[in-house]
C-alpha cells in the first residue's frame, strides 16, 4: 500500500491569492472572523433550533461569549468560498437595485448580474467566466498535495501524509484563461516512479 500510494494527489481549490493591497483575502476574512465579539457568538447561538432551548451541550454546541477570539474553531477554505458566493450574490442583487431602481427582479436577472460581478473577497481577486459563468481560471488558486504513504514502526500499519507540491499562478500577460503550475520552493508533485518529470 506504500508503493500503491505513489503518484496519487490531491487537488484543491484554496483561497490565499495576493491582492493589491499584498496580503490576502484569506487573511482578511480570518481576522475579521476572529475579531468577532460575544455578540455574533450569541447570534450563532440563537440560530440553533428551539428544542435545545436549555442550551445543553449535549445536544447542540453552544458558543461561548470567547467562542471566536479563543480561535476554538477556523472557517477553513469552504467556508472561505461560501462567504464569497453570498458576498457575490448580495452585490449583483445591489448592483440590479441600483439599475432597476426597484428589489424586484427574477433569477436569471439575478444570475447574469453574478456572472458581472469582480470583486476581492476572502479566496482572493473573483471574476466570473462569462462564457463557463464559472470562476475564471485566471482568478481561481488550486494546490496540488503529494500522498505519501508512510509504514509505522511496527510495519503493521501506514498512515497517509499530504506534502504540498504545486499551485496554480496565472500566465502573465495572456489574454486567454491560462495558467500554470509552479512549485512551492522545495517541493515537486511525485509520479509513481518517484521522478518529478512528467511521464
Amino acid at each position: 500500500l506504500v508503493v500503491a500510494s505513489q503518484g496519487i494527489g490531491l487537488l484543491r481549490a484554496g483561497g490565499g491569492r495576493k491582492t493589491e493591497d499584498g496580503r490576502t483575502g484569506y487573511d482578511r476574512f480570518t481576522n475579521a472572523y476572529f475579531n468577532q465579539d460575544g455578540d455574533a457568538a450569541n447570534q450563532t447561538n440563537c440560530k440553533r433550533p428551539t428544542f435545545n432551548s436549555q442550551n445543553d451541550d449535549s445536544v447542540y454546541y453552544v458558543a461561548q461569549p470567547d467562542f471566536f477570539r479563543s480561535k476554538t474553531l477556523a472557517p477553513g477554505a469552504s467556508g472561505a468560498f461560501s462567504f464569497d458566493t453570498a458576498v457575490g450574490i448580495g452585490l449583483a442583487a445591489c448592483r440590479l437595485f441600483e439599475e432597476k431602481g426597484t428589489d424586484y427582479f427574477n433569477g436569471k436577472e439575478l444570475f447574469d448580474s453574478f456572472v458581472n460581478t469582480e470583486f476581492d473577497g476572502a479566496t482572493g481577486r473573483i471574476q466570473i467566466d462569462p462564457k463557463t459563468t464559472s470562476r475564471s481560471v485566471q482568478s481561481a488558486f488550486f494546490v496540488l498535495y503529494n500522498s505519501i504513504g508512510v509504514l509505522d514502526k511496527t510495519g503493521e500499519s501506514i498512515s497517509i501524509e499530504l506534502e504540498l507540491a504545486s499551485h496554480t499562478t496565472a500566465v502573465a500577460d495572456s489574454e486567454s484563461s491560462e495558467m500554470a503550475w509552479v512549485n512551492f520552493p522545495g517541493k515537486a508533485y511525485r509520479y509513481a516512479d518517484r521522478s518529478t518529470e512528467p511521464p
